[in-house]
C-alpha cells in the first residue's frame, strides 16, 4: 500500500514537472524515477551524469537515494516505511524538483 502511494505521488510529480521527471516505474517499494534529458540549471559538474547530480541535491535535502545509470534515480526505502514518512519523502523530492523548475 505504501509503495503504491509513493509511486502515485511520484507519477503526479512527473505530470506536474515534465521538464525534470520523464517517467516513474517500479514495483512495491522498489521504484525508479527517470529524469528528463538535459534538465536546465541542474547544478554540479556537467561532465557527470544527471542522475548523480540530482541525487546530490536529494542528499542535501535529507533524502537518501541512489543513481541507477545516467538518467534514473532509484528509491528503495525500508519495508516498514510509514505513510507519513513516504509523504515527507515526496515533499522533499518535490522541493528539489521545484527549485530546478524555478531556476529554469
Amino acid at each position: 500500500q505504501v509503495g503504491s502511494f509513493l509511486k502515485t505521488g511520484l507519477e503526479q510529480l512527473a505530470s506536474k514537472y515534465p521538464t525534470v521527471i520523464r517517467t516513474v516505474r517500479g514495483l512495491g517499494l522498489m521504484l525508479g524515477m527517470e529524469l528528463a534529458p538535459n534538465i536546465p540549471n541542474l547544478p554540479g559538474d556537467s561532465s557527470k551524469p544527471q542522475a548523480s547530480r540530482f541525487v546530490n541535491l536529494l542528499h542535501s535535502a535529507g533524502l537518501l537515494a541512489i543513481p541507477a545509470g545516467a538518467q534514473v534515480i532509484r528509491f528503495l526505502p525500508p519495508l516498514n516505511l510509514r505513510p507519513g514518512e513516504a509523504e515527507e519523502g515526496l515533499k522533499l523530492i518535490e522541493s528539489v524538483v521545484a527549485t530546478l523548475v524555478q531556476n529554469g
